[in-house]
């Protein structure tokens, strides 16, 4: 979005053009499979900055949708595709996301590709305030600045000085031991609802090691990537593992996040985490003991998907297409 944004009104004659990318950090949809521990550490050094984010291109692909509950944008800017298609299941779907986002944070949303009225009626109906295309002439931008046209900061998310998904969790949760077949239980129910939860969910799995992601964990983690927007695991020599429709990424063997076991679920209407860490001690691979704690406080699933995501080493991962 490199131009200035029209209000939508349905009542001005000259509605006020501002130009809401100043002082604007720009986050593009790819950017989640690309390198997302980079653009985490981008958008941070920008809120310090006291810049304003947005995510450009929303719509377009559903790892755009991930990204708003994973960074709070002040600002989404809808694709032209979004705009300027007929309605169908999939613009339902977008209207429901995008609403949740806007009620939950107050972002405000931008429509591209506004060229006629139809497109300008179908923006009004995403929810956009704003809007950018051939529909609006090029007159004088306002004088009112994007602090003044944008709601409050959208951003509720403290940052995170751990990097440990089960320090984080348990903070404001009590924690218990299990061995690993409860875990495994539990696991695969928290799986199963992800799987329902909307095309814009992410899932994130820390594994230990490569050989844990076996078989019929890879049959039920495939499955479940063919439902929703992104889905990436994570573990020591996991980046050698080729799944379809699943991005994986190697964590070096001193990382703290070996010794944990983690299910990180976050989408706009279904969050959840469990978090386990390894106790060393039980009898054979099912009796091995955990201490582990589940969360569903949106906060601290987006804490612990962050501390995940900044462990994705954009040399060492892949990313396979599902077939």
């Amino acid at each position: 979005m490199d131009a200035p944004a029209s209000e939508l009104t349905t009542s001005c004659p000259s509605p006020r053009r501002i130009d809401l990318l100043s002082e604007t950090y720009v986050v593009h949809d790819r950017s989640l499979v690309d390198n997302p521990a980079e653009i985490l550490i981008q958008v941070e050094k920008a809120r310090d900055q006291c810049r304003r984010i947005a995510v450009d291109d929303v719509g377009a692909r559903p790892e755009s949708m991930t990204l708003l509950p994973l960074i709070e944008p002040d600002i989404i800017v809808l694709a032209p595709e979004l705009t300027c298609a007929v309605p169908d299941t999939a613009a339902a779907q977008a209207l429901h996301v995008l609403a949740a986002q806007a009620e939950r944070t107050g972002a405000v949303i931008v429509a591209s590709g506004v060229d006629s009225e139809r497109d300008r009626t179908r923006a009004l109906a995403l929810g956009a305030s704003f809007g950018i295309g051939a529909l609006f002439p090029p007159t004088p931008i306002d004088g009112t600045g994007p602090r003044e046209a944008l709601a409050s900061p959208t951003w509720s998310t403290p940052t995170s000085d751990s990097r440990s998904p089960f320090d984080i969790a348990s903070t404001d949760q009590s924690s218990a031991v299990s061995t690993k077949k409860l875990l495994v239980e539990m696991s695969c129910q928290i799986e199963s609802q992800a799987s329902h939860a909307g095309p814009d969910t992410m899932v994130l799995g820390t594994f230990q090691h490569a050989r844990q992601f076996a078989s019929p964990t890879q049959r039920r983690w495939q499955r479940m990537a063919g439902n929703i927007a992104y889905t990436g695991i994570y573990g020591i020599d996991m980046a050698g593992l080729t799944v379809p429709g699943i991005i994986t990424s190697s964590i070096d063997p001193s990382d703290t996040l070996v010794e944990e076991w983690n299910v990180v679920v976050l989408g706009q209407f279904f969050c959840c985490v469990l978090s386990a860490r390894d106790l060393r001690w039980g009898p054979g691979e099912l009796g091995r003991t955990f201490e582990y704690v589940v969360s569903h406080d949106r906060g601290t699933v987006v804490r612990c998907a962050r501390a995940v995501l900044s462990r994705f080493d954009n040399a060492s991962h892949s990313a396979i297409e599902a077939t």
